[in-house]
């Protein structure tokens, strides 16, 4: 599938129409549709704000993959004394400070977007790249 395709594919999908996409990214209507058609394709200085307007990465647009990151937790659990657990891989459960908490909250709250970038700059804090 052609990034052309996958754009509209995401259109459909997500029921957007290509006159608010294109406004979104600052080009003329008939872009949109000369893409549809087959006649160009996306510029590359495009890319990150189509991706944006979709809330998938620039990566998926391109080659159809999301980013792979490890699942660190799969649900939180408040019990009746107000402590957080965390399950991590369905095996284990940890309790987290009031911190973690919130940054999962936080984190929860985010675009997929926003998620893939924060998880590239915690492991940039990880590896002291940042």
């Amino acid at each position: 599938m052609t990034i052309s395709e996958r754009i509209f594919s995401l259109l459909d999908v997500q029921g957007k129409k290509q006159g608010a996409l294109a406004d979104y990214i600052g080009v003329r209507p008939a872009t949109i549709s000369a893409w549809k058609q087959k006649q160009t394709s996306p510029a590359s200085d495009l890319l990150e704000k189509i991706a944006e307007y979709f809330d998938v990465s620039v990566d998926y647009l391109v080659t159809g993959r999301e980013p792979q990151h490890p699942i660190v937790a799969q649900g939180i659990f408040g019990d009746e004394n107000h402590h957080n657990v965390v399950t991590i891989n369905g095996t284990a459960a940890l309790e987290l400070s009031e911190f973690e908490t919130e940054l999962l909250q936080i984190f929860g709250e985010l675009s997929t977007r926003q998620k893939n970038a924060l998880l590239s700059y915690a492991y940039e804090l990880k590896e002291g790249k940042a």
